[in-house]
């Protein structure tokens, strides 16, 4: 039983009672600076949107220039929510983001205009009449994917247009279009998919939905399948440490989910999907006005599978196909998730957004048939609520507090053969930030204060050997209380470069003061061509038996050798993205490298026995993870988007033994990965109906797996499973707008994983024991399905608000 006693967290407060009384005079000094900022909390662009009109010189011989105010022109950031309209003097304002660098100005009878935003506080926005519809093509192109010039952080935006080029089911199933984050299946049996960021897995990329704390802890892995996609409107993916603000949990990178909202969700929609493996689903979201002052947005989920499918055998000499292995290939499933927002918005200056939902998963997979030797079962509920609460102050424009406030249950059952688990999460995390400018708009500070609440019980029988019948079970428990504070400055006193520096102190209840330095930096060589650096450390809790999922699909024992101390190290990059025209079309070019190294983790050692699991502390051995990667996007043709990528990994882990076995490479990390994806769209017509096609192709190197038992297979540690390649391709048909049907197929190619499940073949044999001990499902490393077909429909009523208010 591994336990922290509280003989042991009184010894280390004690012992860290100097580092507390400094780390507490850091936060009461943030605090102290945030009250003298002039608290501006958002910047505002303000202009005027007008028509130059030409007029007759009068007999001058010239012509002069007037201008005609335009009201009710549309202004709006490209990509995101926040709109406005021109009021009568054709003046506007808006709120500016950070993450968004690009504003489209449009009115009926004028020609749209994207204009590119480098900072200024006040803009003259020109608009030219446009042609009569009926006597020209109309053509309005807008970028599915995004990386914006001017924010510091090497972000990239995927639009809900993006998602929709794939079977987009949920959050792990998002990112088949794109090449910085990578999706795989944990294990042959559970169906689970998990994803990767500069090499390493996702559990060191923050997730956050609506810039709130994402699937974390328990829920790191499996939370993604309760992030449906027909309910997300955007997704931001940021490579390297993130902002203090958000927390000192990322590692690689952050990921920023958005939900549709009251500004962004359609009044109905409705979304239908069938698999050729009998998996079905069910997707719902409505916005609805309530009174003068709230509306709401609810959403629900629905997935639902139980046909019985098993071809993941080997294959049949005489018709070529595969046989069964007796495990189900997909597991049978039911899972449920309803969500609720409510949104506030006071006459003065109060607003609010508020969110509840529910989740439950029930997954029954493993052997077919009969008394099965070997069966795997989950069970996860989940409730949870949360609020961003803002205030602005009257008569102060711009002057303003906000808060945000978190409170979820996590409770995850499952068993895996004769090994069980019953795990409990508990959270409740709040923040209170205020940010402004410093004397003047150049400089801008944040500051805020935070605190975290987390409480795990985790029982069950993981140390379990593989015959026994009655094994005794262990317990986990650890309850963290994590008070902090954060200062971050934004200096933009170069129109040429933009720098964010931040500061988090916390202070752990189980490890101490924990300090978080973290810096982004932007320079514009040219107006389209920006280099970006980014530099600092995270900081996190393992917990290790959700985090590893697939191991619990196999008969390896447990080895848990002493506590497990936190993981903590330090990242730097560097990434380089121009925007310019190829053939006289939009291309876009970035180039990036990324260096992660560890000063702890916590090691999941495959290697050291083929029955085993150890997982022990990293100590004085070194693990780092280096990346680089080159992307092309092009606009080929008006309906013709094409993007290239090439992604190189070297992620090592210095193991027990493992430079003498050749197993100091990260086991699941292919070290090249290419990446090709073109899109079309065919001409919209008079009742609003195209075609549109997607073709996504991913070459996936050589990698390391660890080996099972000699007697399944004998090669050397050092060996590379072979590369493989997976094609993707979808169809879809818009019959008129809100009216759709899409048709695809995942893995055209047809390429599955040689015998995924290791030792099937003994079940059927009189020892049931070198079965038991043999049994490995956990080892995979590509496709196991084979060609999947699917359809889906999309149903739509009415348009979303755009947050023109």
């Amino acid at each position: 039983m591994l336990q922290v006693s509280r003989a042991q967290i009184l010894h280390r407060i004690t012992s860290r009672r100097p580092m507390i009384r400094a780390s507490w005079l850091v936060a009461c000094l943030m605090l102290l600076v945030s009250v003298s900022i002039d608290a501006n909390a958002q910047k505002t662009l303000r202009g005027k949107v007008f028509a130059p009109v030409k007029m007759d010189g009068a007999g001058s011989g010239s012509d002069k220039e007037t201008f005609d105010a335009l009201p009710g022109a549309s202004v709006f950031w490209k990509g995101g929510e926040i709109g406005a309209v021109s009021d009568a003097y054709g003046f506007f304002q808006i709120d500016v983001r950070r993450n968004l660098d690009t504003l489209r100005v449009s009115m009926v009878g004028y020609k749209t205009v994207d204009v590119l935003y480098r900072g200024e506080s006040y803009l003259d926005v020109p608009l030219e009449q446009g042609v009569l519809l009926e006597s020209a093509d109309v053509v309005f192109e807008e970028s599915t994917q995004s990386i914006s010039l001017l924010n510091p952080l090497n972000m990239q935006q995927l639009s809900r247009k993006e998602l929709c080029k794939a079977a987009c089911c949920n959050l792990s199933e998002a990112f088949e279009t794109n090449a910085s984050v990578d999706a795989s299946f944990t294990d042959a049996v559970t169906g689970t998919r998990q994803i990767h960021m500069l090499g390493l897995a996702g559990k060191y990329t923050q997730l956050l939905v609506d810039n709130l704390p994402g699937p974390r802890g328990l829920n790191v892995v499996q939370g993604m399948s309760f992030i449906p996609g027909p309910w997300i409107e955007s997704i931001f993916i940021s490579k390297g440490v993130g902002t203090v603000a958000s927390g000192y949990e990322s590692f690689t990178g952050q990921i920023n989910v958005a939900h549709r909202n009251a500004d962004s969700a359609e009044p109905f929609h409705l979304n239908l999907f069938l698999a050729g493996t009998g998996r079905m689903e069910f997707n719902h979201v409505s916005r609805h006005q309530v009174g003068r002052r709230w509306e709401t947005v609810l959403m629900t989920h629905g997935e639902y599978g139980q046909r019985v499918n098993d071809r993941n055998g080997p294959d049949n000499d005489l018709d070529g196909k595969r046989d069964g292995d007796g495990f189900l290939d997909t597991p049978l499933k039911k899972d449920g998730v309803v969500r609720n927002e409510w949104r506030f918005i006071g006459d003065r200056g109060l607003r609010a957004d508020i969110a509840f939902v529910g989740a439950e998963m029930v997954r029954e997979g493993g052997m077919t048939g009969e008394n099965p030797l070997w069966t795997a079962s989950t069970n996860i509920r989940r409730a949870e609520a949360n609020a961003k609460i803002g205030y602005v102050l009257p008569g102060k424009e711009g002057r303003s507090w906000g808060s945000q406030w978190t409170a979820s249950n996590h409770r995850h059952i499952q068993r895996f053969g004769n090994r069980d688990y019953d795990g409990e999460q508990k959270t409740f995390r709040a923040n209170v930030l205020r940010s402004g400018f410093l004397g003047s708009e150049d400089v801008e500070l944040s500051a805020g204060v935070s605190y975290l609440y987390d409480d795990f019980l985790e029982r069950g029988t993981w140390g379990a050997t593989p015959m026994e019948s009655s094994p005794s079970s262990d317990t986990l428990m650890r309850t963290e209380h994590v008070p902090g504070a954060f200062l971050e400055t934004t200096w933009k006193g170069n129109a040429r470069g933009m720098v964010v520096a931040g500061l988090r102190v916390d202070h752990h209840n189980l490890w101490g003061t924990i300090f978080t330095p973290r810096i982004h930096a932007r320079w514009s060589a040219t107006e389209q061509t920006s280099l970006k650096l980014v530099a600092g450390t995270g900081f996190r809790t393992p917990n290790v038996l959700m985090e590893e999922l697939g191991a619990w699909a196999s008969n390896r024992t447990w080895i848990l050798d002493g506590p497990l101390e936190p993981e903590q190290g330090w990242n730097a990059g560097v990434n380089v993205t121009s925007k310019f025209k190829l053939f006289y079309r939009d291309a876009d070019f970035a180039l990036d490298g990324y260096w992660t190294e560890f000063q702890n983790r916590a090691v999941v050692d495959f290697d050291a026995d083929a029955h085993e699991v150890r997982v022990y502390n990293l100590g004085n051995r070194e693990a780092r993870s280096l990346t680089a990667q080159a992307e092309l996007g092009w606009s080929v043709h008006r309906r013709w988007d094409m993007r290239l990528a090439d992604r190189f990994v070297h992620a090592v882990t210095e193991r027990d033994g493992a430079e003498a076995a050749g197993t100091m490479l990260d086991p699941y990390v292919p070290r090249h990965r290419a990446f090709s994806q073109w899109s079309y769209s065919s001409k919209v017509n008079d009742r609003g109906a195209n075609w549109t096609g997607d073709v996504t192709l991913q070459w996936v190197g050589p990698q390391r797996i660890p080996r099972p038992d000699v007697l399944l297979d004998s090669r050397p540690q050092s060996v590379l499973e072979d590369d493989f390649v997976v094609v993707n391709a979808q169809v879809s048909r818009v019959f008129s707008p809100g009216i759709d049907l899409y048709l695809g197929v995942e893995n055209v190619l047809n390429f599955r994983q040689g015998n995924p499940i290791l030792g099937w073949d003994l079940a059927n044999t009189s020892d049931v024991s070198t079965f038991l001990e043999n049994f490995d499902a956990s080892l995979v490393y590509g496709p196991i399905m084979g060609r999947m077909a699917y359809i889906g429909g999309r149903w739509t009523l009415g348009q979303a608000d755009k947050g023109f208010r």
